[in-house]
């Protein structure tokens, strides 16, 4: 994942660039880039290693890929933003399935689900997110990222002390706070350096996802 790390820094400035001109096409397609280099990172670790972590865990990212393309709809077209979102959600559930495998049910991830739903109510409340035009689905969805990065953390806990626990931790935990940036972006403030914070959460625990998922497994 060493060698993907320049490039992929490169690809996501330069997709920020595009975003922030509001060149939508070319962001899309840069974003989609860098999810399906994270994809094939999966697919390459597991044509040398077999591992049903591996393949849960690429067949997940294809699907956020599928969901990077709908998501330039999100403030344009209510369906098909929609259908990102399934497709999100779909990648969490591949997500926790992931590291289902690679450790039990532990109690800490039940006291991280209770802390990271208060927070998103809290945020959801607090700025008063008008998500009707997107539910049931959106709050399907939050259930389930923050499921993940429950998993994640507590995957952390049982893995301690390994770069997969670290990695994997941190990347559930960012991609859920960039949901949560997502939200105030999109349903309260809609400022530009708002969602470049998002993306870089976003990629950022996505990346450490993926390197967690193979460094997990060797």
């Amino acid at each position: 994942m060493q060698f993907v790390l320049i490039p992929f820094a490169l690809c996501f400035l330069l997709y920020i660039r595009q975003e922030n001109q509001y060149r939508f096409r070319a962001a899309t397609a840069l974003k989609i880039t860098l999810t399906m280099t994270l994809t094939l990172c999966l697919t390459v670790a597991l044509a040398r290693r077999f591992s049903p972590v591996l393949l849960t865990a690429a067949v997940g990212m294809l699907l956020c890929a599928g969901g990077d393309f709908y998501l330039q709809y999100i403030r344009r077209d209510v369906k098909k933003f929609t259908k990102g979102i399934v497709l999100f959600g779909l990648g969490q559930l591949c997500n926790i399935a992931a590291q289902l495998q690679l450790a039990a049910f532990h109690w800490s991830a039940a006291a991280a689900l209770a802390g990271l739903l208060t927070l998103a109510i809290a945020l959801k409340g607090i700025g008063q997110w008008n998500t009707s035009a997107n539910d049931p689905w959106l709050t399907i969805y939050t259930v389930l990222v923050a499921t993940t990065a429950a998993k994640s953390l507590s995957t952390a806990i049982v893995l301690t002390g390994t770069a997969g626990g670290i990695l994997l931790g941190a990347g559930g935990l960012l991609f859920f706070l960039s949901d949560m940036v997502l939200g105030i972006w999109n349903y309260q403030k809609p400022h530009i350096l708002l969602a470049d914070l998002n993306w870089l959460l976003y990629f950022a625990g996505q990346f450490m996802l993926c390197a967690g998922y193979i460094a997990a497994v060797r």
